[in-house]
């Protein structure tokens, strides 16, 4: 064959391929030439109007199971639509609105068609939709057609759900724009709300009770951690008490009958009425409320949540710790259930959900979280909330801020609540909460496995730990500084504004300080580090706590406080009773007379404030109880064997651990089960002998030198500190130490329940 002369191998050679073969050549699995808009293989065959491109399913394709399933869905959705609008012809109410909000998504046919040919034939969707899930908030039927979050391991996220059933009720029967209105402040409206229907009927409330109780709930305590949205709440009180009784209860974000019932079997202290405060009477609403429980687990929304949260306050507050976990750590599983920490803008976008659903989802998210943070610090456990993000926290709501907060007996002008953006520096304080749980809870998990290294090996481990611990310890310090330092001054608390601070804006700065105690109070008894000095921040801290509850108890009265601040002046309480023990400390030349005066006169003032508490918060008198215990029974004998054992003439200032008498009868008749521990509020402090000339009196004090020889104090008013020892000193004479850890057991959280052990002060001597 002559060169250049085209071979027949050549002339055969294949064809370039198509980018893309049309619908029918795919569905045949049969070569496509890629020519537009009709292809030859269809041309050739007959099939120019079946020829198309895109990913659609060829038009021959058989229908499939999920096609008719949804088909039946959208039949079901429109005949519920029908209901309605016949419902709504036959009410004939003029003031109607648009009936389309309630019309169903439309289904387009190519939409149906396509859910088919993705499960039949399209691995690329199959294969994103098994291994990266779109979103994983998804319509959940088991939940009521409500929003449920759905990982990429459930294998129920693939249950198929186009749109929430519509409500069976006309919304042209209620007044979306209409509010619950407290009848409180001389406000007298026409009582046409069936604002009991929910409650228990065998509980005798009027109207202006229930309202006061909600106003001071309200103004004290639910605002704090925003367990509470007013706005919402109100809104939503008045859609559900405003439908005919022979409807069921209407689904709302923010109200339901179980929220109604628990929010009164807690907020119910704040009555002026002994029997809506007595236990009993809200232990009726705690049982009332768990009656809808089943029934609302059905149709999870987000008052649910807070209605497990209120129960868990409820049985907190009566003593019932395993039961107020319970309810609490049942709150927690059901927002993350709901997929409360999943952002539901887009959903609302779409018109899924309204807005107020969106904004009630958001904020519960973050009231758990804060509320988490709280419950471990006030349990003493780690932290096993929904997972927190700082850089997506709570916003400011500026007209929720506007409305007025006026309490009339604090004689304070109106002024802006506040509420969110007290809120907002709360959930990024509670960030810093958060950390030190871990430091605390690892703390003690460390030393635990050093003493196990330490019989084997060495303290090495144990060296690492505290130079890592002392590291992580400045860094949260300076996280607290620098919160400190960014808060609004509007929220800031000085000694301009101190006399109309609210009590939000106050509780934050106690919970400020006392994470500062938190986080140093477990190193109280270590020497003085280059950079912490523990002692100090945690007297600084406790002293801050005190003040501020001075301020609360001037301005409102501490019966009209919050849960959080008792545990918080428990906490101070407990700072104080250990500078009592540093001033008696061996270790020092001399007793500090006027600082263990000080600390026990603090003491004294915390046990007072709690007892004050103690009239609304039956928890808060069991602290003050708890204190007195400590004080009574450890404290007190603890200095009184180190002022026996130090020698040297008793300074004038000595320490009087007698009770007077009278005291003593007050003291039995105000507190008769706790007679021989509690120690009630005196309006002096009985530490320290009144200032008369001496020897007036028959009680001469006397003390015993170094010489065992017995003397009396020199006949002034003024300190005068005993002489340096003589050489002849002998250490078996000193004041005996204290193990701090059985001193004060659990150490290192609040946590006041477990304070008390029947077990003895562990007393060791220098030898």
């Amino acid at each position: 064959m002559p060169k250049g002369t085209p071979s027949a191998t050549s002339a055969r050679s294949r064809a370039p391929y198509a980018s893309q073969a049309c619908t029918v050549c795919r569905a045949r699995k049969s070569k496509c030439d890629g020519v537009r808009p009709i292809c030859s293989p269809c041309s050739s065959s007959g099939r120019q109007d079946e020829c198309s491109w895109g990913k659609e399913a060829a038009a021959r394709k058989p229908k499939t199971d999920a096609h008719f399933d949804a088909l039946q869905k959208v039949n079901d959705a429109l005949r519920a639509y029908i209901e309605v609008l016949e419902g709504r012809l036959a009410k004939c109410v003029c003031q109607e609105k648009d009936a389309l909000q309630f019309h169903p998504p439309e289904l387009d046919e190519s939409d149906a068609e396509e859910v088919g040919s993705d499960w039949g034939g399209s691995d690329e969707e199959i294969t994103k939709e098994l291994a990266i899930p779109a979103q994983r908030l998804k319509l959940d039927d088991e939940l009521g057609g409500g929003l449920a979050v759905q990982g990429s391991t459930a294998p129920f996220r693939f249950d198929i759900a186009l749109a929430p059933a519509p409500s069976a009720l006309p919304t042209a029967m209620v007044d979306d724009s209409a509010s619950y209105i407290l009848q409180v402040d001389g406000v007298d409206q026409p009582d046409t709300l069936d604002w009991a229907r929910y409650l228990p009927p065998d509980v005798k409330m009027s109207r202006q009770e229930h309202d006061t109780i909600f106003d001071l709930a309200l103004k004290f305590w639910t605002g704090w951690g925003l367990r509470v949205a007013p706005s919402l709440l109100f809104k939503d009180m008045h859609r559900a008490l405003s439908t005919p009784p022979s409807h069921p209860p209407l689904k709302t974000p923010s109200y339901s009958p179980m929220y109604h019932n628990s929010m009164l079997s807690i907020c119910a202290i704040f009555s002026t009425n002994p029997y809506l405060r007595d236990a009993q009477t809200r232990t009726r609403f705690a049982d009332h409320a768990k009656q809808f429980l089943e029934a609302e687990c059905k149709s999870p929304q987000t008052s649910l949540v807070h209605a497990l949260s209120f129960l868990g306050t409820f049985y907190a507050d009566i003593g019932q710790r395993i039961m107020a976990d319970l309810y609490v750590g049942m709150s927690t599983r059901v927002s993350m259930t709901l997929g409360l920490e999943v952002d539901s803008t887009p959903w609302m976008e779409s018109g899924l959900i309204t807005r107020e659903e969106m904004l009630a989802r958001h904020w519960t998210h973050w009231s758990v979280c804060f509320r988490d943070v709280s419950w471990a610090l006030y349990i003493g456990r780690h932290f096993c909330g929904p997972p927190m993000d700082a850089t997506k926290g709570p916003s400011v709501d500026e007209a929720a801020d506007a409305v007025p907060w006026f309490y009339a007996p604090a004689n304070i002008p109106p002024q802006p609540n506040m509420i969110t953006a007290t809120f907002k520096e709360t959930f990024a304080l509670s960030h810093i909460g958060r950390k030190i749980i871990d430091i605390v809870n690892g703390l003690d998990r460390a030393q635990q496995g050093t003493r196990k290294l330490d019989q084997l090996v060495t303290q090495i481990e144990y060296v690492v730990f505290v130079v890592y611990r002392l590291l992580v310890d400045l860094c949260i310090s300076l996280e607290l500084y620098s919160w400190k330092n960014s808060l609004p001054a509007i929220l800031d608390i000085t000694p301009a504004n101190r006399a109309k601070s609210t009590p939000y804006r106050l509780m934050l700065h106690c919970e400020y300080w006392s994470y500062f105690i938190f986080l140093h109070r477990p190193f109280f008894s270590r020497k003085a580090e280059p950079n912490v000095d523990h002692v100090k921040l945690c007297k600084r801290a406790a002293e801050n706590i005190i003040d501020i509850a001075e301020t609360w108890s001037k301005l409102y009265g501490l019966k009209h406080a919050t849960a959080a601040l008792f545990q918080t002046i428990f906490s101070a309480a407990t700072i104080h009773m250990l500078l009592a023990l540093q001033a008696t400390s061996t270790s020092s030349m001399r007793i500090a007379h006027v600082a263990l005066q000080a600390s026990m006169t603090k003491v004294e003032d915390c046990i007072r404030y709690l007892h004050d508490i103690g009239e609304t918060w039956m928890s808060a008198k069991r602290f003050g109880v708890l204190l007195g215990e400590i004080l009574n029974g450890k404290l007190r004998p603890i200095v009184e064997k180190r002022l026996k054992q130090r020698a040297g003439p008793v300074p004038m200032m000595v320490v009087d651990f007698s009770v007077p008498a009278p005291a003593q009868v007050e003291a039995e008749q105000a507190y008769p089960e706790h007679q021989q521990h509690a120690v009630p509020p005196q309006p002096e402090s009985a530490w320290y002998p009144p200032a008369q000339p001496y020897g007036q009196t028959a009680a001469a004090w006397v003390g015993e030198n170094y010489d065992g020889h017995t003397q009396y104090a020199a006949p002034s008013m003024q300190y005068q500190p005993p002489p340096p020892p003589p050489p002849h000193h002998t250490l078996h004479r000193s004041a005996s130490e204290v193990d701090i850890a059985a001193f004060l057991p659990n150490f290192d959280f609040g946590a006041p329940q477990y304070w008390i052990t029947k077990q003895e002060p562990v007393v060791f001597r220098n030898t």
